[in-house]
């Protein structure tokens, strides 16, 4: 699941310079038709690989996990408990303590970053169903995380 976003902004440029839509400028209207859908997919392909959270959506569909079913099959319960407690720390805090933002934010990261490791792990083990608890609560930690984070 972890990735080297180095190579892949050198393969995105690559295909990019080689299928972009003006290239076909001169061409038949299907070649321009067929370059610019090819762009629009490397560009789609290029951001869901580039947030580890749709990054490890698309490993788990690519591995015919039923994600939907895993949704209703929700989370554990300590981490139901980590997730509410860490909401209401947020919710309880006014919007100018910085401070106190940027150390839940920090807080919220570890968190993230402990579920992230478990999901590709899991992904790595084939355990599909810790895979995915796992993605769930990236899912979830990522969306409290950008609601922590300090107002500019």
């Amino acid at each position: 699941m972890f990735l080297d976003e180095a190579a892949l902004e050198r393969a995105y440029h690559v295909l990019l310079s080689q299928f972009h839509p003006d290239r076909y400028a001169g061409k038949p209207a299907v070649e321009q038709r067929v370059a610019a859908q090819f762009c629009a997919d490397v560009n789609s392909g290029y951001r869901t690989l580039l947030n580890e959270v749709t990054r490890a959506e698309y490993l788990l569909k690519s591995a015919g996990v039923d994600l939907e079913a895993a949704e209703r099959e929700g989370v554990g319960a300590d981490f139901l408990m980590t997730q509410i407690m860490l909401r209401e720390r947020l919710e309880d805090m006014p919007v100018g303590e910085t401070a106190e933002r940027v150390a839940l934010a920090e807080e919220i990261t570890g968190h993230y970053h402990a579920s992230r490791d478990r999901c590709a792990s899991a992904i790595a083990e084939s355990d599909w169903s810790e895979a995915a608890r796992a993605w769930q609560e990236m899912c979830f930690l990522s969306k409290l995380l950008d609601a922590a984070r300090p107002v500019e």
